[in-house]
């Protein structure tokens, strides 16, 4: 059984913990914004422009396996800071290369793909170090507040960085490399032990490859596992092809780029408040009924976006959608991490994110190519099928119903 739950703000290492999460999130996004546009500034090329992110998330999510079974072997304080010191010098050498003339679409590349390298392979550490610097029950709402602050860093960081790129395209990078400093010596304030903790025979007694393959035998293994990754697959499948599908209808209605930004403040504001209301909602409601109750809730929110893609109506949705978003993820991404063994925590999740990103990765073409063929009606009815299947896979397993309160999680019970 888990621990009663405590203040966070009172959790020095969880405080010292989130500086340092957020340094580098908060510098990566400011660098993020700015990338496709220096890109194109260096190159004068849209087609180049649009594929450098593509690029760094592909060499991501090719790393990621791996990275989970370094997370797995290594201390995460060292994997934490290993990872701050090389973006550090990656996006200082970037800033660097602007200020001496010297920056061309081949470095841009280098320092996307360097940039996805260092992602994939450690930033499952920051994750799996969560569960050593908060007790079990404090987890969901651990995640939940860092959904709230990730709702902040998606409103601060694109104006930041296009104000830093009308001084200087060097800022941007110089900011994500400030970050990354940052990151190190806030990571350094952590006294918690963020060695894996092996329950288990010590990994180091199998192959590279049976490692690898760990993760993905923790969630095949799970039946509870095997219900819930589909459903999150779908639910996240339908929210790329709906963003991606109700952004291209506005522009080609002529909708101005700024409204349409709206989509995007408003979620991200009803992420901040939602966040807030995620703590009450963890602590007192079971985490079954919770996420069962606010799938349901997510799918009606949904249905007049997919039948109206009028502004209004996408905008009050969006923010709906936005105070839902912390307690759902709060809850299930908390209980994850809870059931998965310390010492599976950079495999398993790596695997999960892996499994994740990959059909919800091509919904924007699926949705794409939809629009030019089929129109927005069937396109957006296709979409919305995708919210109701997720809230079905949810609500008819009878142990997902029956998850308690945090504070009475039965922890590490998934074996590999």
């Amino acid at each position: 059984m888990s621990t009663a739950p405590t203040r966070l703000t009172r959790n020095r290492d969880y405080l010292a913990w989130l500086a340092a999460d957020t340094s580098w999130q908060f510098g990566s996004a400011v660098h993020g914004f700015a990338m496709t546009l220096i890109c194109y500034a260096v190159t004068g090329s849209y087609a180049q422009a649009g594929s450098i992110a593509t690029v760094s998330t592909i060499v991501s999510m090719v790393v990621m396996v791996p990275g989970g079974v370094l997370v797995d072997r290594w201390d995460r304080r060292r994997s934490l800071m290993i990872s701050g010191a090389l973006r550090m010098v990656v996006y200082a050498a970037a800033a660097t290369a602007w200020w001496a003339g010297v920056l061309t679409a081949p470095l841009l590349y280098a320092v996307g793909v360097a940039s996805g390298v260092v992602t994939g392979l450690f930033s499952g550490a920051s994750d799996a170090a969560l569960r050593s610097v908060v007790g079990t029950a404090d987890l969901p709402r651990a995640v939940a507040s860092n959904q709230g602050r990730d709702g902040a860093v998606s409103l601060a960081a694109p104006p930041l960085s296009g104000l830093l790129m009308g001084a200087s395209y060097a800022l941007p990078f110089l900011t994500a490399s400030i970050g990354s400093l940052l990151q190190i010596l806030c990571t350094r304030r952590i006294r918690a032990d963020l060695r894996p903790q092996h329950d288990r025979p010590s990994p180091g007694q199998d192959t590279w490859h049976q490692e690898m393959l760990a993760g993905f035998r923790t969630i095949l293994g799970s039946p509870l596992l095997r219900r819930i990754l589909p459903a999150l697959i779908l639910v996240n499948a339908g929210l790329n092809a709906l963003y991606t599908g109700v952004t291209l209808i506005l522009t080609g209605r002529g909708v101005p780029a700024w409204r349409i930004g709206l989509i995007d403040s408003v979620m991200a504001v009803g992420m901040l408040i939602g966040a807030v209301l995620a703590q009450r909602l963890i602590s007192r409601v079971p985490t079954g009924r919770l996420v069962v109750t606010i799938f349901i809730a997510c799918t009606a929110v949904l249905v007049p976006v997919a039948l109206t893609q009028s502004v209004p109506v996408v905008l009050a949705c969006f923010g709906v959608l936005g105070l839902l978003v912390p307690a759902v993820n709060g809850a299930m991404g908390g209980y994850l991490q809870a059931i998965i063994p310390d010492e599976l925590q950079g495999r398993a999740l790596a695997a999960m994110h892996l499994v994740q990103m990959t059909l919800p990765g091509l919904m924007p073409a699926a949705a794409g190519l939809g629009l030019q063929h089929l129109g927005a009606g069937p396109t957006m009815a296709a979409t919305l099928i995708l919210f109701p299947a997720a809230a079905i896979l949810m609500a008819t397993h009878r142990e997902l119903r029956a998850l308690p309160t945090p504070d009475r999680w039965e922890i590490g019970t998934v074996e590999p």
